[in-house]
């Protein structure tokens, strides 16, 4: 009779402590399981955590007159980094160091955000002329250059990123190249005086990165409105 009640016990305690491993390490094994699954076995990314399209990497720049740029990757075209002139009217010009302009990159231009800034050479910049062989118009370009009127862009141009104009207040002429191809959010974003805006007739589509791209270009006329619609522009004015 002691023998089987020993044999009992010890066959109890083995459950216990079974019972305990169990609890210690396959439960937490088994939890960590299905999260991976419910997660497709990736980390996902929070919606304000996503890394922009329009975003540029960082470069090894040089000095030459009134720009600072970088090669681009390939090795064959110049990308202009950041203006560093009195400002007026500005001509970009078409070669730097032998090397072809092909992008004003990102803030290139940009004046100061408000009105506590140091101020930027952007500030003074009253009309630029972009040469043809530039494709693109980076991220912030012109953006907050208040005294900048217009802007003169070539049909080589394929793509205008995120807020490339965005707070220009004084913008009123600029053109839409014949070679765009995107157009990123919130592009000419209160650039309020802009009221002369050509569209070549050959343009057939464009794609519209993003939202609010013209959002407070008030002046602009009621059929480059309907123009801009007729392209798939998806919102207002």
């Amino acid at each position: 009779m002691t023998k089987n009640l020993d044999i009992r016990s010890h066959t109890a305690a083995s459950r216990a402590g079974l019972a305990r491993e169990f609890l210690l390490y396959a439960l937490p094994a088994i939890a960590l399981v299905l999260l991976i699954t419910s997660c497709g076995g990736k980390t996902k990314t929070a919606p304000d955590e996503k890394v922009s399209p329009f975003r540029s990497k960082a470069r090894t720049t040089q000095q030459s007159g009134e720009y600072t740029y970088a090669v681009s990757d390939d090795g064959k075209g110049a990308i202009i980094t950041a203006y560093t002139g009195k400002g007026g009217d500005v001509v970009v010009p078409a070669r730097i160091n032998k090397l072809p302009v092909v992008e004003i990159g990102d803030g290139a231009f940009r004046g100061k955000s408000r009105d506590d800034d140091d101020p930027r050479p952007g500030d003074e910049v009253v009309s630029v002329v972009v040469p043809a062989g530039v494709v693109k118009i980076g991220r912030g370009a012109f953006t907050d250059c208040r005294k900048l009127t217009s802007v003169i862009l070539p049909d080589t141009v394929e793509e205008i990123w995120e807020v490339a104009f965005r707070g220009s207040a004084s913008l009123h002429t600029v053109n839409i190249p014949a070679g765009i191809k995107v157009i990123g959010l919130n592009a000419f974003f209160r650039a309020g005086e802009l009221a002369n805006l050509s569209i070549p007739d050959s343009i057939t589509s464009i794609k519209w990165d993003g939202w609010n791209h013209f959002s407070g270009c008030a002046k602009l006329p009621p059929e480059t409105r309907q123009r801009l619609k007729a392209l798939g522009y998806p919102a207002g004015f």
